[in-house]
């Protein structure tokens, strides 16, 4: 099947871009919202496997998104809305796509992708119409202010800050 990644994100992704780390990580001072938390972090790990994907062409680095279930939790963040998020998923149907991306030829996969139902999906969906849109795109720059403060913080430092920051905004 070859060397791959697969990395299970969420439609959760869709509702935001990644936001300035502070707000990411409720840095001190950050009021903390669990919903936005779970999008951020959600949002990230497809960032990362775009990272992954570009940093390692030998190996596929996919994200997928299991589909939604009707569960609870799914009731309380969308409520009646919920019937756009059709159709509903098991357990089972969720986790067949996910090991669908772990058998899968390794020529079938688009490294850096975000598959849904075996196939890749777009990224962005703030358009008009759920068509591609620009409101939850990171600039490269702030996928590279991402990427340094996971490092940082991989190895036990403090998110980076003030001139750390900008010089890497300014590539």
């Amino acid at each position: 099947a070859g060397a791959r990644v697969v990395v299970v994100s969420s439609g959760g992704m869709y509702n935001t871009k990644f936001p300035e780390w502070a707000d990411a990580t409720a840095a001190e001072g950050v009021a903390y919202n669990g919903n936005l938390a779970y999008a951020y972090a959600k949002r990230g790990q497809v960032l990362l496997c775009e990272r992954w994907a570009a940093a390692h062409p030998t190996v596929k680095c996919v994200s997928c998104h299991p589909g939604w279930s009707n569960t609870p939790a799914v009731d309380e963040a969308y409520g009646e809305m919920k019937k756009y998020l059709e159709p509903l998923r098991t357990p089972w149907e969720g986790a067949e796509g996910i090991a669908w991306l772990c058998a899968a030829d390794a020529g079938v996969l688009q490294s850096g992708g975000f598959y849904l139902d075996r196939k890749a999906e777009t990224k962005h969906i703030a358009g008009p119409f759920f068509t591609e849109g620009s409101y939850t795109k990171n600039s490269p720059a702030e996928v590279e202010v991402m990427m340094a403060n996971l490092h940082a913080w991989a190895n036990g430092a403090r998110a980076l800050t003030g001139p750390q920051v900008s010089g890497l905004a300014r590539r």
